[in-house]
């Protein structure tokens, strides 16, 4: 934004000189705590542009001035506007708020890649850069070795209490991903409960700590997903390999995982998007980590610094790092073929007393490691802080301060989540339905780019677009209730579209056309021999849905305006604002607790259709 233009000191008048590839010379004096004074060789002109903005115009360029002001925490007076005078002698006088920051930016367009070679050669962003790329690929590989065998012992072996294990796996992910970080940082940090209790060495705080946070925050992902491909296996390809001879070892290898490889790769590439746009983690437990969303997330809102330009650059270059892997995901499924005939469920191998043990000592490790963070709010929730501090001497005045401060925001949370999960759910069907059985050559993959686009693209940045498309008439959803529903369909849809196309790619399109065959309408068809195939999967997208929809934090901290303010807001305010995170973990809690009966009968509703399938 900056690099067509140049500024310096002029020693004569100590004024700030801007200038532009010779065009102009546009002094900047300051007169009081309050005023400056903008001066050039012709007469500079302005006018009102928007909410508190003003558009100067100095030898054909235009200007947009800006400020920011600060606020106190408990000052509620609005500060003083932005205001501008013309004087007799052609200089304008700026009234602005004390300690104001003020911006100039130069709006009119111009087609340049001077962004882009300042990025790629950027020491920060490219540190970012590959910081992001480690980062979620680490996680992801992590993630992968602990969901994908999980799956499998579950859904291909009779463990005893198979259903609880998906249920806390899908419970798993119910925290704020923000809150995850904090309770690591609170038991591992440097005088973190674990650490000082141990009297050792060490900090989770840093790259090493980012990823096993995130490892664990994506894991319930490709569990899911890797499930839902392992119970949807049909049995008849398995009993043939038995059949001649082969043993359960490459049985498992050439064609089980083979044959669930739509549903491992999409639970893949959605863990590894999910730790590559997030934000929360790395800002809390990264320390001096840099990473893409941060990054984009300061260029946007930084009161110094502001560079629109980056955060736009860097936006960009997550939807092409995202694409990519889209590109390779779509390349290797494409290449191969997975969907079945029949529609047989294979029977799950009997384990012995010794198989059972060894399945629920697994079972049991993953799940304790995925439930730290919730166990460690579960146990805060009932501690007295003091300046940010546990005092270990058990107290319900967490609970009490919450009751009082209303639940008006769990009303809004539920609201938006089972809103955004029904249009997501519908939206979903459909758009898997286009992108597997019709095989556009040029709708299809745009239509598969442009839903994971907002997936990968920060929350932040999605809120500020959408607040930039409809702050105005005839379509203002600023502030309302419509615009974060808005933003939650769209930066969530790709799990039921993804869900439900890897479920259908397991589905043979002869069973659509033995139906067409015998006179049925393609929508009759569709309602009822494709979509009750497919929608094991989509249950698992939308049960994703909803979880992230209710934890979501980084477009809403953006987009919400009361009374339209969820749970994770509030959270999140109550955490770094009141340092109080004992009440932050109650209303955590209280998150958890609203949605563990609507995802009890979600999964006990996936589990019957299975039975029912089998």
């Amino acid at each position: 934004m900056t690099s067509q233009f140049t500024a310096g000191i002029v020693e004569k008048n100590k004024a700030l000189q801007v200038t532009k590839s010779g065009q102009f010379a546009l002094d900047v004096l300051h007169v009081d705590p309050t005023t400056i004074l903008l001066r050039a060789e012709e007469p500079i002109s302005v006018t009102p542009e928007g909410s508190n903005q003003l558009a100067v115009s100095v030898d054909g360029v235009r200007l947009v001035v800006s400020q920011q002001a600060p606020r106190g925490l408990f000052n509620k007076a609005a500060p003083q506007p932005l205001a501008g005078q013309a004087n007799p002698d052609g200089s304008l006088s700026l009234r602005h708020a004390q300690n104001a920051y003020l911006s100039f930016e130069a709006r009119e367009p111009t087609i340049t890649a001077s962004n882009y070679l300042a990025f790629v050669t950027g020491r920060d962003t490219l540190r970012a850069t590959v910081n992001s790329l480690i980062v979620s690929l680490s996680a992801t590989a992590i993630a992968a070795i602990l969901g994908v065998s999980l799956a499998y012992v579950v859904a291909r072996f009779d463990v005893r209490g198979s259903t609880a294990i998906v249920f806390l796996t899908t419970m798993a992910s119910v925290s704020p991903p923000f809150l995850g970080a904090y309770a690591w940082r609170l038991l591992l940090g440097r005088n973190g409960v674990v650490t000082s209790f141990l009297g050792i060495d060490f900090t989770i705080v840093g790259m090493h700590g980012v990823i096993w946070v995130i490892a664990w925050l994506v894991f319930p992902v490709i569990f899911l997903l890797s499930h839902s491909a392992f119970s949807g296996l049909d049995a008849s390809h398995i009993e043939a390999a038995e059949s001649l001879g082969a043993r359960p070892a490459r049985t498992r290898f050439s064609i089980e995982i083979p044959l669930a490889m739509p549903g491992i790769i999409t639970g893949l590439y959605l863990a590894t998007m999910a730790a590559l746009s997030d934000f929360g983690t790395p800002r809390i437990i990264g320390l001096d980590l840099s990473v893409l969303p941060v990054l984009i997330y300061t260029s946007f809102l930084s009161e110094a610094g502001r560079n629109p330009a980056l955060a736009a650059t860097g936006s960009v270059v997550l939807v092409a790092i995202s694409s990519l892997f889209l590109m390779a995901q779509q390349i290797y499924l494409a290449r191969r073929g997975f969907a079945v005939v029949s529609a047989r469920r294979p029977d799950r191998r009997k384990l012995s007393a010794m198989g059972q043990v060894a399945a629920w000592i697994f079972a049991s490790t993953v799940l304790f490691f995925a439930f730290v963070p919730h166990l460690t709010v579960l146990a805060t929730s009932f501690m007295e802080w003091r300046v940010g501090l546990p005092r270990f001497s058990l107290t319900l005045s967490n609970y009490a301060t919450m009751w009082q401060s209303g639940l008006t925001s769990a009303w809004v949370t539920l609201s938006l989540g089972f809103a955004g999960t029904i249009v997501a759910f519908a939206g979903g069907l459909g758009i898997a339905f286009v992108l597997v059985r019709k095989r556009y050559r040029l709708i299809a993959p745009l239509l598969s780019m442009t839903v994971m686009m907002p997936y990968v693209i920060p929350g932040t940045v999605l809120g500020i677009g959408l607040i930039m498309m409809f702050n105005e008439a005839p379509l203002q959803l600023t502030g309302t209730w419509f615009i974060l529903a808005l933003a939650y369909v769209i930066r969530n849809l790709p799990f039921t579209v993804k869900a439900s196309e890897a479920s259908l790619r397991q589905v043979h399109p002869a069973l659509d056309e033995a139906a067409l065959s015998l006179g049925a309408r393609p929508f009759k068809v569709f309602v009822s021999v494709t979509a009750p195939l497919m929608l094991a999967g989509a249950i698992t997208g939308a049960t994703l849905t909803f979880l992230h929809i209710v934890t979501e934090l980084s477009s809403t901290i953006v987009l919400y305006r009361p009374p339209w303010k969820p749970m994770t807001a509030v959270i999140f305010e109550n955490t770094l604002v009141d340092a109080d995170f004992g009440v932050s973990a109650a209303q955590t809690i209280l998150l958890m607790m609203i949605i563990y009966i609507p995802l009890y009968l979600v999964v006990r509703y996936g589990q019957s259709q299975r039975l029912q399938n089998a």
